[in-house]
């Protein structure tokens, strides 16, 4: 009985390390990528950081949302790419040809402004009709 114990656990042994040899090339492939890290602000005059604006990478499936404290990383692979920050209430602002390259981190602040509200509306008092 210990025999087989015995090689049941060398056997069990041997085919763990040989599964995680197969995790790690996978983890080590990942390295290779870039990161693009940044911070959102308003655009007024103290420069408030703006928490959770949306984030999309143009022509992907790639999103991210800003943190409470505006800052945001998206892990890509290497290429240019363009970002569009949407916040309601703010300007969309789409930015091009943001170079990511292979285990590098491209920065970037982005400052967003508000939208302007037409004041000029009138409402019409329907009640004394």
């Amino acid at each position: 009985m210990r025999i087989l114990v015995c090689t049941f656990l060398l056997f069990s042994g041997i085919v763990m390390n040989a599964q995680s040899f197969g995790v790690d090339s996978f983890f080590t492939e990942k390295d290779n990528n870039g990161k693009i890290e940044g911070v959102v602000f308003e655009n007024n005059e103290d420069d408030s950081p703006l928490g959770f604006v949306d984030i999309t990478v143009k022509n992907t499936e790639l999103e991210a949302t800003t943190n409470i404290d505006g800052s945001f990383s998206l892990n890509m692979e290497p290429g240019t790419y363009t970002l569009v920050f949407n916040f309601i209430g703010y300007k969309t602002v789409e930015i091009s040809n943001i170079e990511v390259s292979s285990n590098n981190t491209t920065k970037l602040l982005q400052k967003l402004e508000e939208l302007q509200l037409n004041t000029d509306l009138t409402l019409e008092d329907t009640s004394k009709k």
